[in-house]
């Protein structure tokens, strides 16, 4: 079987290299791409994620394979729309993963804690049978009372898993944004976020991309966000300075025309200061355009 492994790992590697030779443009590795594919083995390799998530894996190796797919021919549209799939379906899993184990936990847990209740109650009867016995009587006041504290610990622990548990729910809701983490919190990066050309207005479909970040807004009550606008370098530096804050300022105010508080909502415009691509190509600088939404810690 070792040799047969060889075999077929040889023939592999054969025909990339032929391919490769075949196609003097083949473009560099996508680090998003890799990223996404590297979270899918790890996800595949985590038991609950694979038990619970086994239908949005297999969907994610679809996407992912489609987006290497486009990526290979040049189509940057398909190719990260898919990848975002890919994603989205990655973190799906692994919220349904995280959440099989905290059920997991929280029925440990309430079973540890009626154990613990059902033993002081067997002191509390003792104790009562015992009444002549002063002072282990007392004894076994101070025992039950220190196991309703532990029981009361374990109620604790179990609603922070449960707490725990609601967010890693919620933010399956964001999976279909591209996610980084960042020293302020999450950031979702909004690169395909259309406003009106050389315009601060949201047109129709920007508002439906916006969507799940309100729904989103909407059942955390007490989560605060950064919306950061920027630009690529074309045209002058203080026009884009000033572009990027009234998109960010423009995303601000359809989210509050939603509901969510404006105390809750920071807008900056960074302009062309902080690409994450070279802008002297137009691919380059379509990625630099971009609305980055951080959730804060």
């Amino acid at each position: 079987m070792k040799s047969a492994f060889k075999q077929t790992a040889g023939l592999a590697a054969l025909t990339l290299a032929l391919s490769l030779g075949a196609c003097s443009s083949t473009p560099d590795p996508s680090p998003r791409l890799l990223a996404a594919e590297a979270s899918l083995q790890q996800a595949k390799a985590t038991p609950a994620t694979m038990e619970t998530g086994r239908s949005a894996l297999e969907k994610a190796d679809t996407s992912l394979a489609e987006a290497r797919d486009y990526y290979m021919r040049g189509k940057e549209d398909a190719y990260i729309h898919t990848v975002r799939m890919g994603e989205g379906y990655v973190m799906l899993a692994g919220a349904r993963g995280r959440q099989r184990e905290a059920n997991a936990r929280i029925e440990a847990l309430n079973t540890e804690r009626a154990q613990v209740v059902s033993q002081a109650r067997m002191r509390e009867v003792a104790s009562a049978e015992a009444a002549t016995a002063d002072a282990e009587g007392r004894a076994d006041r101070s025992d039950a009372i220190a196991a309703g504290a532990v029981a009361d610990s374990a109620s604790s622990e179990a609603a922070r898993i449960a707490a725990e548990n609601r967010a890693a729910a919620l933010s399956a809701e964001l999976a279909d944004y591209e996610q980084t983490k960042t020293e302020l919190g999450v950031t979702l990066i909004l690169r395909d976020l259309q406003f009106a050309l050389d315009s601060a207005v949201l047109t129709s479909g920007a508002q439906g991309r916006l969507a799940p970040l309100a729904s989103f807004m909407a059942k955390q009550p007490d989560s605060r966000i950064q919306i950061a606008g920027h630009t690529d370098s074309q045209g002058a530096e203080s026009y884009n300075q000033d572009l990027s804050a009234r998109r960010a300022a423009s995303v601000g105010t359809y989210l509050i025309s939603t509901g969510v508080d404006a105390s809750r909502i920071n807008t900056i415009g960074l302009g062309e200061s902080t690409p994450l691509s070279s802008n002297d190509t137009a691919a380059g600088r379509a990625i630099n355009r971009r609305v980055e939404v951080t959730i804060l810690d």
